[in-house]
């Protein structure tokens, strides 16, 4: 009998030792509480609202869905998948069993899903087909969104390290990169974004790798001597993990730079921008061969778009960052078998993962800069958190918190100069796509 078993086996612990089990006990709830940060105490009002989750279908893409779909106000999702059609069985039938499961709780979640290649052509389609629905049916601005996650790319996968058209050259396909795609995919949808009622609270949201800080260094190789660069090459070495990082380098200066675009079309829309005098005196820059005065513009920086561009950093989530980075080989496969129990503790599940999104999505929108300072009135009260209260356009999230970021990735010079490059390279993507000269 179970019952006699258990009993002669644990009849004879003593007092010491069931101390120390319930000690042990709580250490490993409380480790795991601590490995999976905090939570988001934020709702929002969902309902009838539109969430596009562009992301491959990994543990923490399908949480992320399940967790929206359940909310008291749950909202439509249209899940874009990088899976080729068609789409595997096993993929509509999770997908269906999380949509029926929603359904029975609240019959206004609904969950639809759609195959997008990392091609111009299925970015070109889609938008095509989005834009076609009648304006009887969806108003003047169109079919509404509420919301765009861009989920592909903060996965450390040997798959992202192949680079565009490598795969299809022998098929005449042009693909694209993870920083090509999501580039092309938001340009695509600007003007429908644009278009959108200024009381509509849009929000963009890149997932970033916790990869990004080991790739650092490498900014300060664009500024830093030869000879200096040649021995950080020899230190820093090109793997996988750095170069994850370095991509999602290059995606927060991007959207920042993507954010400024954002505030500045609307600022040019309300009348905002007003020309001020050139504080370069010197003839050549500052009046034209004429004699004309040229004047700078200046928009009011007061003004922000209702469309906000939001980074969050996810954790080291066990499946799409520690996996990839450790697991290479046959015997690190078996080192993660048998070292599992101690991930899954210090470890974040997908569950836990997800708050920062979350976050991102239903916090409440922050008028102007974050001010730390202590003000003369709110001496000995209690002040709150601004970080962890709102979030603007162009902040960067983690851990459920507004963060401040190292002064290189505010650089606007260099931002600028990646976005003009991927500009570039977009823009030629798609005249070989369409068969035309570059």
């Amino acid at each position: 009998m179970p019952v006699h078993s258990l009993a002669s086996l644990f009849g004879n612990i003593t007092t010491s030792q069931l101390v120390i089990g319930a000690i042990t006990f709580a250490l490993v709830i409380f480790v795991k509480a601590w490995a999976g940060g905090r939570k988001c105490t934020w709702e929002r009002d969902w309902k009838g609202k539109m969430i596009l989750v562009v992301a491959s279908p990994t543990p923490t893409t399908i949480t992320l869905i399940d967790t929206l779909l359940h909310l008291p106000s749950p909202p439509q999702i249209l899940f874009l998948t990088d899976v080729e059609k068609p789409l595997p069985e096993s993929l509509l039938t999770l997908l269906h069993t999380i949509k029926l499961s929603a359904i029975t709780s609240n019959p206004a979640a609904q969950l639809h899903c759609e195959s997008l290649p990392l091609t111009p052509l299925a970015i070109r389609e889609f938008v095509t087909k989005w834009n076609s629905s009648p304006t009887q049916m969806v108003g003047e601005s169109g079919r509404r969104i509420d919301s765009i996650i861009l989920g592909k790319g903060w996965e450390v996968n040997p798959l992202n390290m192949l680079s565009s058209n490598n795969n299809d050259k022998n098929k005449g396909i042009t693909k694209w990169k993870i920083e090509e795609f999501k580039f092309h995919f938001l340009t695509s949808l600007l003007p429908l974004l644009l278009r959108s009622p200024p009381e509509r609270d849009i929000r963009i949201i890149q997932l970033i790798s916790p990869t990004w800080s080991s790739a650092l260094p490498s900014l300060s190789n664009l500024t830093a001597p030869e000879d200096q660069k040649k021995k950080k090459k020899k230190i820093r070495k090109d793997d996988l993990v750095n170069t994850t990082g370095r991509k999602n380098l290059n995606s927060l200066l991007l959207f920042k730079h993507f954010q400024l675009i954002l505030d500045t079309l609307e600022a040019a829309q309300r009348g905002k921008i007003k020309p001020v005098p050139n504080p370069d005196n010197t003839l050549s820059s500052s009046t034209t061969t004429s004699g004309e005065t040229i004047n700078l513009k200046s928009r009011d920086k007061d003004v922000k778009s209702n469309v906000k561009s939001i980074s969050v950093i996810m954790p080291w989530a066990r499946n799409e960052v520690l996996k990839g980075s450790l697991v290479s080989s046959p015997t690190s496969r078996l080192s993660w078998i048998l070292f599992y129990p101690l991930i899954i503790l210090f470890t974040p599940s997908p569950k836990s993962s997800v708050q920062s999104i979350l976050f991102a999505l239903s916090a409440p929108v922050r008028k102007g800069d974050i001010d730390e300072t202590l003000k003369v009135a709110d001496q000995g009260k209690e002040v709150e958190d601004q970080r962890r209260n709102a979030v603007a356009g162009g902040d960067v999230v983690r851990d459920c918190a507004v963060v401040e970021m190292p002064p290189v990735l505010s650089d606007p010079l260099l931002a600028k100069a990646l976005y003009d490059q991927l500009e570039k390279d977009v823009e030629q993507g798609v005249k070989l796509s369409q068969g035309k000269p570059t």
